[in-house]
């Protein structure tokens, strides 16, 4: 199995393309990792529904973005399991919902593994590396603060996926 790693974002909307950015930079040195840690890459302007399937694939998911709401120049790993169970935990105690179906435009990397989960009963641990962000304007280049941070959240990914790799790789063979 391959681990995902999907960057997204408007690449014509200045620091808003950096998750494309890092997707594409991800996808260069993923051909120096070891043959036994596979990564798939995908590079998005939005994310929509029919991503579930890779994602359903995949043995982790890593996503990436800009994010409007951190801080400028702040990079910030969440773990999205962890997330997901919190809300998951939140909702059992609230007694109302919104229900109804999401619009593709709503797609956020929780509710792609919420549909992964509800659809095929699978959950692959996953992780939101987002970056604080203010440039969102007509532009196809990222801000000088923002560019200088594509090739750090880069190699963090791919030092996730190999430790991650590493993890399964020794839990599986201690259950054999």
């Amino acid at each position: 199995m391959a681990w995902l790693v999907v960057g997204f974002g408007c690449d014509l909307a200045g620091d808003d393309g950096f998750g494309i950015s890092v997707a594409k930079m991800v996808a260069e040195l993923a051909k120096d990792t070891p043959k036994q840690v596979s990564i798939e890459v995908m590079a998005k302007r939005i994310l929509a529904p029919e991503f579930v399937e890779n994602i359903r694939s995949a043995e982790g998911v890593i996503f990436a973005d800009a994010s409007a709401t951190l801080p400028l120049g702040i990079v910030q790993c969440t773990d999205l399991q962890a997330l997901r169970q919190a809300e998951l935990e939140q909702e059992c105690c609230t007694t109302t919902s919104t229900g109804g179906a999401q619009m593709s435009h709503q797609c956020n990397p929780l509710t792609l593994l919420h549909l992964c989960n509800t659809l095929y009963l699978s959950s692959p641990p996953a992780w939101l590396y987002a970056v604080g962000a203010s440039n969102f304007g007509l532009s196809e280049n990222l801000s000088s603060m923002v560019a200088a941070l594509v090739p750090k959240v880069a190699a963090q990914i791919i030092d996730k996926v190999e430790r991650e790799s590493a993890r399964s790789s020794s839990s599986s063979s201690l259950k054999h």
